[in-house]
């Protein structure tokens, strides 16, 4: 019995431990215990009387390259934290889920900082292009739910800082 012992159920064992705290293991690696996103600024949601509605901790993309990949690949866990794209000037934008594995609230802003409209509830991994629906030079990706926990509509204000 003490051969079989070593010869089979201690390796056994050691092969389950190391598996399970590896990268396909159910515990989290150091690698996926990464924050969702990258806490560059803030974004505060303003009612009409200038009230803050929401607060979210953004990360801020600006580059042709960063607003293509989006939040594709990553699960916002609450609704506290969220995306700011930034573009160049404001014009008509499109967006789509592919490759985004949880529904968002996507919030279309222009350039003077007034919620154009807000595409609600995205469908996950779809290639279905939510739009605004006039020039927008700002969008705010945040967890789907979002506008309607905090009660924001269009015509409400966003204004932004960056913490670095």
């Amino acid at each position: 019995m003490n051969r079989f012992l070593l010869a089979v159920i201690v390796p056994a064992t050691a092969f389950l431990i190391a598996w399970a705290g590896g990268p396909f293991g159910p515990w989290p690696t150091l690698a996926a215990a990464r924050p969702v996103i990258r806490a560059d600024g803030t974004v505060e949601v303003l009612r009409p009387d200038g009230s803050v509605a929401a607060t979210l901790v953004v990360e801020i993309v600006e580059t042709p390259e960063d607003r293509a990949r989006g939040l594709m690949g990553r699960v916002l866990l609450d609704h506290l934290a969220g995306m700011l794209f930034i573009f160049e000037s404001a014009q008509p934008q499109s967006f789509w889920m592919r490759n985004t594995p949880s529904s968002l609230d996507m919030i279309f802003i222009d350039a003077g900082g007034k919620i154009v409209n807000i595409a609600a509830y995205t469908t996950p991994l779809s290639d279905q292009l939510y739009s605004s629906a006039g020039p927008a030079k700002y969008v705010v990706e945040a967890k789907a739910g979002f506008a309607d926990r905090f009660g924001i509509r269009t015509g409400y204000s966003v204004r932004w800082k960056r913490m670095r």
